[in-house]
């Protein structure tokens, strides 16, 4: 009797500690599961919201400036009554902008142009023509500050038309390394400042919202320019300036071009990039 109470005593003891061990354990799995649910996960758009990165706003400055490098390289052949140039030219021109809107851009180009020319020239000597060839290295740098107006965009923005007008001074530093210049237009030339104004078509495309690839087409392009001409006299060391001005139509020469007479002009299209930030 008495080892009957005692199995019956046995039994209840044991189911009481394991009920009393499950209780544990349900907490436990509670508590587990509370922290669990205070850990941000992506189950959900609140949690997908959490965790993503936030999308970081650009400065406004960042926005609107932009920097890029034009780089082009011109084919020139001239023939005038007593003489014939042909050569060539390359030009580096950095520049950095502001965008007023999507349609209106100001900035500044800075740059240098490096030119190799040979020229022959035609000198009447005693009434006899006196043919020279000159061989001139040039060197130059220009500043130039210019606004954009974006006139249409084609192909979902990609591609845009603008019209540019610019205005530019710059130095010319020649050196004439073969042939005599004496009678010829370099006879004494020390350098030339270069001064104008232009308006000429743009045409961009835009890559991605970082990089946009231009073309300009300057041989379309109408305006003024002015070069003086410093000189100083090889015999008596006088100092003296030359003064010469010109209207810009290069649409003419685009039907020289087109015809295969490539007097005068320079002829070519300048090419660069423009990065946002």
């Amino acid at each position: 009797m008495i080892r009957k109470y005692l199995l019956i005593a046995i039994a209840v003891f044991i189911t009481t500690s394991l009920m009393a061990q499950e209780n544990h354990i349900a907490e436990g799995l509670a508590s587990v599961a509370a922290i669990a649910g205070e850990t941000k996960t992506a189950d959900s758009p609140q949690d997908s919201a959490t965790v993503a990165a936030p999308n970081i706003q650009l400065p406004k400055w960042k926005q609107k400036l932009y920097f890029g490098y034009n780089f082009d390289i011109y084919y020139h052949n001239d023939s005038r009554s007593n003489r014939t140039e042909n050569g060539w030219s390359i030009s580096l021109t950095p520049e950095v902008g502001w965008k007023i809107n999507e349609k209106v851009y100001i900035g500044m180009r800075f740059g240098g142009t490096y030119s190799n020319t040979t020229t022959n020239y035609s000198i009447s000597v005693l009434d006899t023509s006196v043919y020279t060839n000159l061989r001139i290295h040039n060197g130059s740098w220009e500043i130039t500050p210019y606004a954009r107006y974006r006139l249409k965009t084609l192909f979902n923005d990609k591609v845009g038309i603008w019209l540019e007008a610019h205005l530019y001074t710059g130095m010319e530093f020649p050196r004439v390394t073969d042939g005599d210049i004496k009678g010829t237009d370099y006879d004494g030339l020390r350098h030339s400042i270069t001064y104008g104004a232009q308006v000429s078509p743009v045409i961009t495309y835009r890559f991605n919202r970082k990089s946009t690839f231009q073309v300009f087409f300057s041989i379309l392009s109408f305006g003024y320019s002015g070069t003086t001409f410093c000189y100083k006299d090889p015999d008596t060391g006088q100092r003296y300036n030359e003064y010469t001005n010109d209207v810009i139509i290069f649409s003419g020469k685009l039907r020289n071009l087109l015809a295969n007479q490539f007097t005068p002009g320079l002829y070519g299209l300048k090419f660069g990039v423009q990065k946002n930030f």
